[in-house]
């Protein structure tokens, strides 16, 4: 018995040895496919695109500024009235008079955690453990084309990342956060990849909450290390 269950601890060992080495592999052929060592050295971000909230049936221009390591800065429109989200390292403000906020207020936690995952730069799988987070292997999708890495953030949120076994670029992200009071899923699916200065990018992106689609993102244009006044990212003005 005694044997037996050494035995069944060395076989434990040795698969968690091939599990680490196989996650190991995945996250650098994704780092390699995604151009991370690119990303690294860039500071500044611009992004415009069109934004379509599915369920209202509205269409908005919207872009996004982003200075290293995590300001940013959203703009777009609903009825022709500006929507502004700013977050400056510290704090996160909304700023949407056609949804009844006509002085910029301070964001609530759930909305500044949606912020926060926007402001990484990086792949949210770079560099995870000096970020207190932790990555394990779950599988495979249903149609068994991704990897499915569980990413388990420093707050102990949870997000599982789909991992194209070709292309080796994340094609979506499912998490279960609190909207409203409730628990609610979300699914990020990520397509349309093309190359702008050597850094492969999705330029549609598509947002399902509880299953339906609420949300997609079609990117025009992405602009690197342009120059970017870090008053920006600040509280909006009502000007």
């Amino acid at each position: 018995m005694r044997k037996l269950l050494i035995s069944l601890v060395i076989s434990a060992f040795a698969l968690s040895s091939v599990h680490s080495q196989s996650l190991e592999q995945i996250l650098k052929d994704h780092y390699k496919a995604s151009g991370q060592e690119k990303i690294s050295k860039i500071k500044t971000v611009i992004t415009k695109g069109k934004l379509t909230y599915v369920t209202a049936g509205m269409e908005s221009a919207i872009t996004l500024y982003q200075l290293r390591p995590d300001k940013v800065r959203m703009e777009a429109s609903i009825l022709g009235s500006k929507v502004i989200q700013t977050y400056n390292g510290t704090t996160g403000w909304m700023y949407a008079p056609a949804m009844g906020i006509a002085q910029p207020q301070e964001m609530g936690e759930a909305e500044l955690r949606a912020v926060l995952q926007q402001v990484d730069f990086d792949s949210p799988l770079w560099n995870y453990q000096e970020k207190g987070n932790k990555a394990e292997l779950a599988g495979s999708s249903e149609d068994g084309l991704a990897h499915l890495v569980k990413l388990t953030q420093a707050d102990g949120q949870e997000i599982t990342l789909l991992i194209d076994k070709k292309t080796h670029l994340i094609i979506g992200t499912s998490t279960v956060t609190v909207m409203g009071g409730a628990e609610t899923e979300v699914n990020v699916s990520m397509k349309d990849y093309k190359a702008v200065k050597g850094i492969k990018t999705a330029h549609y992106v598509s947002t399902k909450i509880n299953g339906e689609v609420m949300l997609t993102l079609a990117i025009e244009s992405i602009e690197y290390n342009k120059d970017i006044d870090p008053a920006m990212f600040e509280k909006p003005s009502t000007e």
